[in-house]
């Protein structure tokens, strides 16, 4: 199982994503909501944990762009 991580704060990131790969996941990870994007436009995931208030893009505004693309990749505020 793929997963995005997306939080603006690295620590937090770094944990999320340790935890994740531990766990068994192939875990990619990223700072705010245009990288996001830019991951998610070159990568299919199996879910998205996402930060709501990140710089450049906030996490409400990137799931309206997915879902109106027909992304329907389950997300995790």
């Amino acid at each position: 199982m793929r997963v995005l991580v997306v939080e603006d704060e690295r620590d937090l990131n770094l944990l999320i994503r340790k935890v994740l790969t531990k766990a068994g996941y192939t875990v990619d990870g990223c700072h705010d909501g245009e990288d996001a994007q830019l991951h998610l436009m070159g990568a299919e995931y199996d879910a998205i944990l996402l930060d709501v208030m990140m710089p450049k893009k906030d996490g409400y505004a990137l799931v309206e762009e997915l879902r109106r693309r027909g992304d329907d990749t389950p997300v995790l505020f």
